[in-house]
């Protein structure tokens, strides 16, 4: 029987196993978030649920569930939720504590929700927990240190790059006939106070071109090979310090 790697799928006796095999653990983090009409409100935690997955067979690690959690992003927008910049890294630093207790010797904390708040968040949860911990903890959005060169897009919010990668993982998610090169930002809420006082863009959303025809399945299976490659050569690097 093939091993598993969801842990809550796991038995007792399956995460042991797993654990004392390879203590690494990822964690796959996004948020609700207006994403145009085309694609769903979680395209950022679902696309990276779907490479997390990919992942975690290749580098054998244990995959946690998937977490909502994230920071300041387009708030005022149709559907976004976001959190505290100190709620998150709370939340983050207990869930790295509770995973050294079991037995975690490598933490890769991966984000599909982007922008520099979140990135900043994430890299400071993890560099004040090693801090004070043996663990090591990658802590990064999917794309960062990839290259793309030889790809024609790079990592976006719901354009070429996150349509096509929305289209390799989740196809029946994609409604690309709702795709409109011009739209009305559907700014719904009031603004909500943020460590870093971003407030959303108001006015008309602009895709830089019709990426249509561009966009494919076929060129998100492409970038999601690159990420996982790239990550699972980075665990690899990371176990060999431990």
């Amino acid at each position: 029987m093939a091993r598993k790697h969801k842990m809550e799928e796991m038995t007792p006796a399956e995460f042991t196993v797993a654990v004392a095999e390879k203590p690494v653990f990822i964690l796959a983090t996004g948020i609700l978030e207006w994403h145009a009409d085309h694609l769903p409100l979680g395209t950022d935690a679902l696309k990276m649920r779907g490479i997390a997955e990919r992942l975690a067979q290749e580098a054998d690690a244990i995959l946690l569930p998937q977490n909502w959690f994230g920071v300041v992003g387009y708030d005022e927008m149709l559907g976004t939720i976001t959190f505290s910049k100190d709620l998150v890294k709370h939340i983050l630093g207990e869930y790295f504590e509770n995973l050294e207790k079991l037995g975690a010797k490598l933490i890769v904390l991966l984000t599909g929700h982007y922008g520099p708040y979140q990135v900043e968040t994430i890299k400071e949860a993890a560099a004040e927990y090693m801090a004070h911990s043996k663990v090591r903890i990658i802590a990064q959005p999917e794309y960062e240190g990839v290259d793309f060169s030889g790809f024609p897009c790079e990592a976006d919010h719901a354009d070429k790059y996150e349509t096509s990668l929305m289209m390799a993982l989740y196809p029946d998610l994609v409604q690309m006939d709702r795709w409109k090169n011009e739209l009305e930002i559907p700014y719904e809420y009031e603004p909500r106070e943020n460590a870093w006082g971003y407030r959303s863009p108001r006015g008309k959303w602009e895709f830089s071109e019709d990426f249509r025809e561009q966009a494919s399945p076929e060129l998100g299976e492409r970038l999601a090979k690159a990420i996982v490659e790239h990550l699972k050569a980075r665990i690899d690097e990371e176990l060999a310090q431990v």
